[in-house]
């Protein structure tokens, strides 16, 4: 009934962050086969980092071996938490009682960090089968008031460009995404000198003498900065880089995964007086997380291997909004699959996302089609996505 497999994915280009630089990864591939429908995911699986990425591939293959041998509860409801919310409005039947059967095993797994990317894996497969199953779209079934935002090109979506030590090859991956949107993520270490520059190149070749751009620039840090370094960054952006701040939506994962909140309140009330907003990325895994982070964010980064699946995703965006916390949508390196899963989820983000994965993956690798429109540069929309 399932059938898991690795999945290589060849990069486009060397994609590095402040802890790797890879030019291939090995992601997961699940397929849940039962009633004639057959039902398929992917999770992402980034290089290991301490208190950051959990899990590989022979952590997956594990946890398959774990899931195999939990039996399933009795008269279970896997979506009770949802029946005073308006998502995931299911329908009673065969094919209802499966995906519970199924989900009953799933969360008598703890949720321990090791656990949340092979969780995610499994639950995506059973919800896409049982969508097919029943005719559905995911992000229907999601939130149909999402599904019908999803329909017009009202979600911002960013492209990547990596950390590496060459900037010429940095700026070269703009060729890449800019035929598909303007809305640029920078991936940057603590380096205030690096910043710098990537920030002055990276608007030479955009912004500057092009009275057509609409895009918007995001920093990801990826944990790397202390509270000095944010503030010293802010100082440069009312000097040094005054012509970028007004294009510079959000700082990104500035924080390291266990630090000292006080002095982050302080630079997230800095950074909201020049109305530029700090997420939480990494740091954001359950709900728990969005509690404990709501003083020093202004928003969360959600992504379904961190969440343990579309449930979980959805109750991280729930408490975001009674914390008044803006919300994005990102995905871990992966195929038009990965992104197809992510889009799902896009219609509950307040702006949009990073579903990048097609544009940052070689062709040959996707085993199937986008279910999203990029919006291209002869667009109106040039930098939204919208579904098929």
């Amino acid at each position: 009934m399932y059938k898991l497999q690795p999945f290589i994915l060849n990069l486009v280009n060397p994609f590095g962050t402040n802890h790797s630089v890879t030019t291939q990864r090995k992601n997961a591939y699940l397929e849940i086969s039962h009633l004639g429908i057959i039902g398929i995911a992917e999770a992402g699986l980034p290089p290991k980092k301490q208190n950051c990425y959990f899990t590989d591939y022979d952590d997956i293959e594990a946890f398959f071996q774990m899931f195999q041998k939990v039996k399933p509860l009795q008269k279970y409801d896997g979506f009770m938490q949802f029946k005073e919310t308006p998502y995931f409005k299911m329908e009673d039947g065969e094919a209802y009682e499966f995906l519970n059967q199924e989900l009953s095993k799933l969360d008598q797994i703890p949720n321990e960090p090791i656990y949340l990317a092979s969780k995610s894996l499994f639950e995506c497969a059973l919800i896409d089968w049982y969508c097919k199953k029943t005719n559905k779209q995911i992000s229907e079934l999601i939130c149909k008031e999402s599904n019908e935002n999803l329909k017009m090109a009202n979600k911002r979506n960013f492209y990547t460009i990596s950390l590496l030590d060459n900037i010429d090859e940095v700026i070269s991956q703009l060729d890449i995404g800019l035929p598909y949107t303007p809305n640029i993520k920078i991936k940057v270490g603590g380096d205030l000198e690096y910043i710098i520059n990537v920030l002055k190149r990276v608007y030479n070749k955009v912004i500057k003498d092009n009275n057509k751009y609409c895009g918007l620039l995001s920093l990801d840090c990826n944990s790397s900065w202390q509270p000095d370094i944010a503030l010293k960054f802010l100082d440069l952006l009312n000097t040094e880089l005054i012509e970028i701040k007004p294009y510079l939506y959000m700082i990104e994962q500035p924080f390291p995964l266990i630090f000292d909140k006080q002095p982050w309140y302080l630079v997230k009330q800095k950074y909201l007086e020049q109305k530029i907003e700090i997420y939480a990325d990494e740091s954001i895994k359950t709900y728990q997380d969005v509690i404990e982070l709501q003083n020093v964010v202004t928003g969360i980064n959600v992504k379904l291997e961190k969440s343990s699946g579309y449930r979980g995703a959805v109750i991280n965006f729930i408490k975001a909004d009674e914390l008044m916390l803006k919300k994005w949508v990102g995905i871990m390196i992966g195929s038009s699959l990965i992104g197809n899963q992510a889009i799902n989820l896009l219609g509950l983000a307040t702006i949009g996302g990073d579903i990048d994965g097609t544009l940052l993956v070689e062709k040959s690798c996707h085993k199937v089609e986008e279910q999203f429109i990029w919006h291209d540069v002869n667009s109106e929309f040039w930098g939204r996505i919208s579904l098929k």
